[in-house]
């Protein structure tokens, strides 16, 4: 008995500290509806993921980073 619940015990506390660490946001630059490149700033962790997705763009025209001097859709997603 007393075993099971320390094992209980155990894992709340593991459980509650995976729940409550902050996360990686976690970027994609989209070109012409390619996925180009995935990038995240490791200094920063998140604990609301609605913040992260704040960070996306919709779809806009700019220069592609692939090819120089050609104009492309551009549209990046975080989560």
């Amino acid at each position: 008995m007393k075993k099971s619940v320390v094992t209980l015990s155990m894992l709340a506390i593991v459980a509650i500290m995976f729940s409550s660490c902050g996360k990686q946001c976690y970027c994609t630059r989209y070109e012409d509806g390619k996925k180009i490149a995935t990038y995240t700033d490791k200094d920063v962790v998140y604990f609301e993921s609605s913040v992260c997705e704040n960070n996306s763009v919709s779809s806009f025209q700019g220069e592609s980073i692939v090819t120089e001097d050609k104009e492309v859709s551009i549209e990046i997603k975080c989560k």
